[in-house]
């Protein structure tokens, strides 16, 4: 199949080229480097449902197998959570969870859950071994690696991807088994990256975020409407906002810095190389879908 016939992973509509990936060197997957090969080398853009992907995929095998070999040190043992804004996520559960029972894939060590409580009955999935270790060290029952190793007949009342969606092959895939194991009227919560944001439309493919070889696909709120339609979920919360609160001081400078990126890539320059890290920029979405 030619790259001009690929069709979108989501919607299956046709694609168009959306320019090369550019990806650092060495590239690295949490803490362990990769070999990138021939692999992502260029990005793709959904004529129908918006969706931006990387073609070809770098594998899961590989991706998993970086992970499954990242050390604990790799990840913040206990971030603050008003920064990571742990706050906003457990109010979103408060108000839209209908019961107490809720899976965190990708849950790393378990710092959101560990946040949540002991009012919740709180359950993980995580590739890392040490970091499912840490987390079932703080009480969370988990249940594997990856959404394939629950049982068909498990329910929870919510489900969280907090930093999980960018780094899926198979969002239609993902999204379906996501809800066969809600309840009638659970939810699904989902944090990820939004290519419709400013920066990112200014650095385009060069945008930190789409330069990390395990980020391979990228939303926007007509994409996840899109997945909400195709599996009988509605969406009912969706909001701008940023990965992780920062300070002013951080805000200012990302952002001079950021803007001065970005014009000099307009201008032809700085095309293929990674553009500075932008954490502070609302370049995230945080969104709600509901099973109906």
């Amino acid at each position: 199949m030619s790259r001009d016939a690929t069709p979108c992973p989501i919607c299956a509509a046709p694609t168009r080229d959306a320019g090369p990936c550019v990806h650092p060197s060495p590239a690295k997957v949490a803490g362990v480097v990769i070999e990138l090969g021939d692999n992502a080398a260029d990005m793709r853009r959904c004529t129908r449902c918006a969706l931006q992907f990387k073609h070809p995929f770098v594998p899961d095998a590989d991706l998993l197998a970086c992970y499954s070999h990242s050390s604990e040190d790799n990840w913040e043992h206990d971030p603050d959570p008003i920064k990571r804004r742990f706050d906003t996520i457990a109010d979103l559960i408060e108000q839209q969870v209908p019961g107490n029972r809720v899976l965190d894939i990708g849950c790393s060590n378990a710092a959101l859950l560990k946040h949540l409580g002991d009012r919740y009955e709180r359950f993980g999935l995580e590739p890392s071994a040490d970091a499912a270790r840490v987390a079932s060290e703080r009480g969370v029952t988990m249940l594997g690696g990856v959404l394939d190793d629950l049982d068909d007949d498990i329910r929870f009342d919510a489900i969280l991807a907090i930093d999980v969606l960018e780094h899926l092959t198979d969002p239609n895939a993902f999204i379906a088994q996501v809800a066969s194991h809600l309840q009638p009227g659970g939810v699904f919560i989902g944090l990820t990256g939004d290519h419709e944001a400013w920066g990112w439309t200014m650095q385009g493919n060069s945008y930190w975020y789409a330069t990390l070889p395990e980020h391979q696909v990228f939303y926007c709120k007509q994409t996840i409407e899109q997945l909400a339609q195709s599996h009988a979920m509605t969406l009912v919360s969706y909001e701008r906002t940023s990965h992780a609160r920062q300070k002013t001081s951080r805000v200012i400078r990302d952002g001079i810095r950021g803007a001065l990126h970005g014009l000099i890539r307009k201008l032809g320059l700085a095309k293929h190389k990674p553009a500075p890290g932008w954490l502070p920029a609302n370049d995230h979405m945080l969104f709600v879908l509901k099973k109906t």
